[in-house]
């Protein structure tokens, strides 16, 4: 998905669950390494390790990966990526091909 916000255009896509599928189209969208694994906070919670660019990021379910051509790669919480990306009078979004969630 690309998203438009005042100067900056950016692509995103979100983790909405862990399926092979979903995984290989992040692994594409990111050009590097992506891995299950799990945290361990209160309860065991699954997450995905992705390696791009020199970056390490920890992936939970419903955060999203975005690419700025301007700041790089960033990995933000849903509440985070809303407020930044789709509310407001600038927020903006069109479909590319790499959509939420696919």
């Amino acid at each position: 998905m690309i998203y438009h916000r005042k100067a900056e255009t950016v692509r995103a896509i979100r983790l909405t669950d862990y399926s092979p599928a979903l995984i290989e189209q992040i692994r594409e969208f990111t050009g590097g390494l992506v891995q299950m694994g799990r945290v361990v906070q209160k309860v065991q919670q699954p997450y995905l390790s992705v390696v791009v660019e020199k970056n390490y990021f920890k992936m939970l379910k419903g955060s999203w990966i975005v690419h700025s051509p301007e700041k790089g790669w960033r990995v933000y919480r849903h509440s985070e990526f809303e407020k930044e990306y789709e509310e407001g009078e600038h927020g903006q979004q069109s479909g590319d091909g790499a959509a939420e969630g696919l």
